[in-house]
């Protein structure tokens, strides 16, 4: 019975959707804005986000919480920034390689 529940616990690590944010939002958080963690999480809270906390920002910047587009606001609001501010600073290809397990050529159509 163990042995099922470890299985499952490897196949859903597998299977765990990361998000693209988390190392931006830490940069901004702690490098640009010099914020700690609970003072990043009052100011999603101000921003919209009510229930987050300094376990909801560890989350965000690990990956492990995944962050849908309203989310997304209030952590650019937080912030002091606009949420296209964060998506710019994403390598796309990068990510997509990531999810395809293989690199892409540079082919243009």
């Amino acid at each position: 019975m163990f042995e099922n529940r470890t299985r499952k616990t490897k196949s859903h690590e597998k299977m765990k959707q990361r998000n693209f944010i988390g190392r931006l939002v830490s940069r901004w958080r702690s490098n640009r804005r010099g914020w700690t963690q609970d003072v990043f999480a009052d100011k999603l809270q101000l921003a919209g986000w009510y229930n987050a906390t300094r376990s909801t920002v560890s989350k965000i910047e690990d990956g492990s919480l995944r962050v849908d587009l309203v989310q997304l606001c209030c952590i650019a609001t937080a912030l002091g920034i606009r949420p296209g501010d964060l998506l710019a600073e994403i390598d796309w290809r990068k990510q997509a390689e990531k999810l395809i397990c293989f690199p892409m050529n540079n082919h243009n159509p």
